[in-house]
């Protein structure tokens, strides 16, 4: 069982996490109609697979089931975001970002970079971001 302190401890960091994390989503949705996974998609195909990636490393990167990755990129093709197509070989599907999907992505990052400064970055001290990453380390290596 956890004491008060350390409930309040995890009751903080939860709070921190979500407040930031929704003022970030909320500008970028305001500003530019991509949703939290819109733009999560679209950043891993860019990122990870140069404007294209297979659906299943997709899956994997976003923690997401195949049937609501499955889903959401149907919305995303609809909106001519992406487009998917059969893997040459066969076994799986390839994820492209269309012209239109990398155009929206560039236009969030700045306004995600912005958020993430002024909600987090700007409120943190050197010796916060040290004990952040130090802690972000561990919590990966236990993982």
């Amino acid at each position: 069982m956890l004491n008060d302190e350390e409930m309040q401890i995890w009751h903080m960091w939860k709070g921190s996490f979500k407040r930031i994390f929704s003022r970030v989503i909320k500008e970028m949705t305001e500003h530019t109609g991509l949703s939290e996974g819109d733009f999560g998609v679209l950043d891993r195909i860019d990122h990870f697979g140069n404007g294209k990636l297979r659906q299943q490393d997709l899956v994997d990167s976003m923690e997401w089931t195949k049937s609501r990755l499955s889903h959401h990129l149907t919305r995303m093709e609809q909106r001519g975001l992406v487009l998917r197509k059969p893997l040459d070989t066969g076994n799986g599907v390839q994820v492209i970002i269309t012209s239109s999907g990398k155009s929206a992505l560039d236009d969030s990052r700045p306004i995600v970079s912005k958020a993430i400064r002024k909600y987090f970055l700007d409120q943190l001290t050197e010796q916060d971001i040290e004990l952040i990453t130090n802690l972000a380390k561990r919590i990966n290596l236990g993982s």
